[in-house]
C-alpha cells in the first residue's frame, strides 16, 4: 500500500474507506450552503494566518532578547 493510500485511509478508520479528495470537497447542492463553506473556508484561511504571524512574532521576539543578550556581553568583553 503506498504512502498516499495510507493517509487517505488514515480519516476514517473505522470502515478504511478513503476520506474525500480535495476535489470532490466543497461541492454542495445549493447555493447557500456552498458559500457558506466558502466563507468559512475563508475565515480559517485568515485565523490560521494570524496564528502563524502571532507565533512567528514571539519567536522573533524571543530571538531578538537572546541576540541582544548576546550583543551585550559580547560588547563587556571588550
Amino acid at each position: 500500500m503506498s504512502k498516499q493510500r495510507n493517509i487517505d485511509l488514515s480519516g476514517n478508520n473505522s470502515t478504511q474507506q478513503p476520506t474525500a479528495q480535495p476535489s470532490e470537497m466543497g461541492k454542495y447542492s445549493t447555493p447557500e450552503l456552498q458559500a457558506a463553506f466558502n466563507t468559512g473556508r475563508e475565515i480559517g484561511r485568515t485565523e490560521g494566518m494570524l496564528y502563524y504571524i502571532k507565533h512567528a512574532s514571539e519567536n522573533m521576539q524571543k530571538e531578538a532578547e537572546k541576540l541582544s543578550a548576546k550583543l551585550q556581553m559580547q560588547r563587556a568583553k571588550v
